[in-house]
Order: C-alpha cells, then sequence, then structure tokens
C-alpha cells in the first residue's frame, strides 16, 4: 500500500468516526426531546384533567323524578365565614359542555375564598343526567337549581348569602334565579351573566333556526305563551337581585340579548345591575371570564360579602 492510500484510509476512517459521533448525537438529542414532550404531555394532561372538573361528585337534591342531583365543591381559601357561589354551566339547556373556563371560574372563586359549586342539573333532550327519567325541560331545570341555592345557602361553614355565575343557558338560569323565588331561600342574592339567553320570546323569532330550535327544546313547545313563561325577562321587576351582565357583539348568542334585559331592567326601575357590552368581540360565554375575573369577584365580594365578613348591602350599579 502506498502512502497516499494509507493517508486516505486514515481519513476514511476518521470521516466515518465523525460520521457515527454526529448520528450519536442527533439520536441522543432526538430520544431527550421525546422525553421532555413526554413529560410535558403527562404534565398538559393532568392540567386538562384539573381543568375538566377533576373533584369528586355530592349530591346536593333529589329532582322530582328521583334523579340524583349532584356537584363538585371546591371550598374556599382562607377563613370563613365563606359565601357561597353557584358556577352554573351553558349547553343550549340540552348538554354539559367541556368547559375549561368554567372550572376555572369556580377554582378562581374559590381562591378568592368564595365556597364554589359547579352544578349539574337536569338536561332537555339527549340522555340527561344518569337516572333522569323526565324531559328535561322548563321549569325542571330551574327547578333544580333553586334546589341547589337552598342547599348552598345552609351549607357548613357559609355566611347565609348565595350568588351564581352562568354562562349561555346557564346565564338564562342565573337571571331568573335573581328574578324569581323567596329572598333568603330559593332566590340567589346576586348573579352574573355571560352571553345569556334572557329574551326567550325574541329567540323564538330569530332567522336562526338552530336558536328556535333550541328554545323549542327547551319548553318543549313553540307556543308564544309557553316560551314567555320560560323566559326570565318575564320575570325580571324592581326588586331583581343585583346583576352583573357580560356580552360580546360579535359571538354566538345574538347581541340582542343583552340590551333586551337592560331595557326590561330600565323599564322597571332597577338600579341593582352592571353590564359590560364587549365590542369587536368573539368571546362566549365563560370564555369572557379571564377579561373580567376581577370586575367579578369585586362585585361579588361586594353583594354576597367579603369572605371572613359580614355581607354587605346591595350596591348600586354603573350603567
Amino acid at each position: 500500500m502506498t502512502m497516499q492510500s494509507r493517508l486516505l484510509g486514515k481519513a476514511s476512517g476518521g470521516t466515518r468516526r465523525v460520521v457515527l459521533f454526529i448520528a450519536f448525537l442527533l439520536l441522543l438529542c432526538i430520544g431527550i426531546s421525546h422525553a421532555q414532550e413526554g413529560r410535558r404531555g403527562r404534565h398538559r394532561g393532568q392540567r386538562e384533567g384539573r381543568d375538566r372538573g377533576n373533584y369528586g361528585d355530592t349530591v346536593y337534591a333529589t329532582a322530582d323524578d328521583g334523579t340524583r342531583l349532584t356537584w363538585k365543591v371546591i371550598p374556599g381559601a382562607g377563613p370563613g365565614p365563606h359565601p357561597a357561589v353557584l358556577v352554573i354551566h351553558g349547553g343550549h339547556f340540552a348538554a354539559t359542555p367541556v368547559s375549561p373556563n368554567t372550572v376555572r371560574a369556580a377554582r378562581d372563586a374559590a381562591a378568592a375564598g368564595f365556597n364554589a359549586f359547579l352544578v349539574d342539573y337536569r338536561l332537555a333532550g339527549g340522555e340527561g343526567l344518569p337516572g333522569q327519567k323526565s324531559n328535561g325541560q322548563y321549569p325542571e331545570q330551574t327547578n333544580d337549581l333553586k334546589q341547589a341555592v337552598r342547599t348552598a345557602r345552609a351549607y357548613s361553614g357559609g355566611n347565609g348569602k348565595v350568588g351564581a355565575i352562568g354562562g349561555s343557558a346557564g346565564a338564562s338560569h342565573v337571571v331568573y334565579l335573581a328574578a324569581t323565588g323567596s329572598t333568603g331561600d330559593d332566590r340567589v342574592d346576586a348573579g352574573v351573566g355571560f352571553s345569556g339567553a334572557y329574551d326567550l320570546e325574541g329567540l323564538l323569532s330569530s332567522p336562526r333556526g338552530a336558536i328556535r330550535r333550541k328554545i323549542e327544546n327547551y319548553v318543549g313547545s313553540s307556543n308564544p305563551e309557553a316560551v314567555r313563561k320560560a323566559s326570565p325577562l318575564t320575570y325580571v321587576d324592581a326588586n331583581v337581585s343585583p346583576l352583573f351582565l357580560v356580552a360580546s357583539d360579535n359571538e354566538t348568542m345574538p347581541p340582542d340579548q343583552l340590551p333586551a334585559l337592560v331595557r326590561k331592567l330600565q323599564a322597571v326601575g332597577a338600579k341593582n345591575f352592571k353590564q359590560i357590552f364587549r365590542t369587536n368581540s368573539h368571546r362566549h360565554a365563560f370564555s369572557n371570564w379571564p377579561v373580567v375575573e376581577d370586575q367579578v369577584l369585586d362585585f361579588l365580594k361586594q353583594t354576597l360579602g367579603a369572605p371572613g365578613g359580614a355581607a354587605n348591602p346591595a350596591t348600586s350599579s354603573s350603567r
């Protein structure tokens, strides 16, 4: 072998070693990356699990058809007494959607010192709740939630005050609970509504067929009088409990719903409400929570009493 061949052989062997070393480093980096992604995936899954509300279900009441009505309880942080806050999901009156922001609202309320209750109630259409035998149509859902108000009011460590936060169909229920029932019993002491269906008669005449069908499914009828009876707007008067109302101008709920409710509140002389109508926004229901969280919690403290203290008188509203 010539000197040139030996030099080329050494160079070739050195090149192979360099290539193998680089390949080893690449494989090592890929392995590390996959391991980190796996850990991130597990952590993400754990977070998503928490966001879906992995809290134990407990029975708060039994419906008239025998359905066991449950909620998830997140105790308030810090010393009591803790005002109670029901967190009422949406879902077109017919479903329980997976909504991380709904659970976040309950967790944030608990962190602020409120006993938070993620409430289930009978559903209209579909499979309903486990064991549900009734159709879940009006007034079954609001009857269930009135039982939740009573149970939350008597919850251990509370101050006897109950508020509610709801989105979409849940916001419809919040206003109904604020306008009907007896003070100190099954009427909430304050309510927060995100993107609510308040004027069901107005929605019955909507050009959007899907919305009309959802209202008819909830009411069990397309008769205007039956729809009017189920509509929260029907019951609003000057004695309605304090309300904080939030909606967007470009969301899935028709934008006339909040203005219709505000007109009724003004017409009956109600003064204890606040409203935020967000322009150029697509946010619907609890997706608004991160934007107005601090204002909502301050409103609830003012109307239900600061955690660890006595309840304050209802506050007047800005319009």
